[in-house]
């Protein structure tokens, strides 16, 4: 199954072959006005998190599944991510697609 959403955070516990599993995310960075500035809260570390304790649903995520709480972003519409195609950082999760707008 083919998603919109190219997660290079590999140590996230729902990053699976860089798909996104969370089934929604959310991208803080409030005040953002370059990509550094944003992070996905969702992010959740695959050696301390226990998906098997996850009592949340799980499902392939894409743009339309993403909370963005970066208001500064070209891509946000009332919260929501209108970007074709989102990429979330491997080092630090942040949102490379964000651009200041």
């Amino acid at each position: 199954m083919r998603t919109n959403l190219n997660c290079m955070a590999h140590n996230c516990a729902f990053n699976k072959l860089g798909s996104c599993y969370a089934s929604h995310i959310k991208v803080e960075g409030f005040d953002a006005t370059v990509t550094p500035e944003t992070y996905c809260d969702s992010f959740r570390n695959r050696h301390a998190f226990n998906l098997s304790n996850y009592s949340g649903e799980l499902g392939l995520t894409n743009t339309q599944n993403i909370s963005c709480s970066a208001t500064n972003c070209l891509y946000n519409i009332n919260g929501g991510c209108n970007a074709t195609n989102v990429e979330i950082n491997s080092e630090n999760a942040t949102c490379e697609t964000f651009r200041l707008g």
